[in-house]
């Protein structure tokens, strides 16, 4: 190919090139803020605890260091009730959340979305339910026992409910934190 032909296919192609990037429209990517946090649906995620709720006693989930733990049903959701930290906290894998991905605030630099928080009082200068800023887990679920769809326990000042692969948490107050891989929702 001489230096012509060469000259003139470099020129088209760049040309080629040019005009298709200029026709692209460059997507915006959402900047995260309180306010653009999705909320879930009231239908996906469990509202209030059935009045036919089998109550299961709270000994069959209770750690050796003190701590009460379970899966929610037979999904990917697990939750953690700690006495000592005046906290439930139901979490899992950033990959098994399948609801919109939740903003990750400025000030976060880690994981987000995939770990709820709720106190069991309320303490000065704490948001008493949300999400949290995570760099690992809060507990091994490897050994968790089962509370089935149906099922609820209450300890610690906490009630917790499963609704299919969703656990549902609320303390004495009426806050309440609701996760499974489908949805998330939690008091103000």
């Amino acid at each position: 190919m001489g230096n012509k032909s060469l000259a003139a296919l470099v020129l088209a192609l760049s040309l080629g090139l040019t005009g298709c990037s200029a026709q692209q429209t460059p997507s915006a990517s959402p900047t995260p803020t309180p306010d653009s946090t999705p909320t879930a649906e009231a239908s996906t995620a469990p509202t209030e605890a059935p009045t036919d709720l089998v109550i299961v006693e709270p000994g069959k989930f209770m750690t050796s260091y003190g701590d009460l733990i379970f899966r929610a049903g037979d999904g990917p959701t697990w939750c953690t009730l700690s006495e000592a930290q005046n906290v439930a906290i139901c979490e899992h894998s950033e990959t098994d959340a399948l609801y919109e991905q939740v903003p990750i605030p400025d000030d976060c630099s880690d994981s987000y979305g995939s770990q709820l928080r709720l106190l069991g009082k309320p303490l000065a200068g704490e948001q008493t339910a949300g999400f949290t800023c995570v760099s690992s887990l809060y507990s091994d679920p490897s050994q968790a026992p089962v509370l089935a769809s149906g099922e609820s326990v209450t300890d610690f000042g906490f009630l917790c409910f499963v609704e299919e692969q969703s656990a549902r948490c609320e303390n004495s107050n009426g806050d309440y934190i609701a996760l499974g891989p489908k949805a998330w929702a939690h008091s103000d």
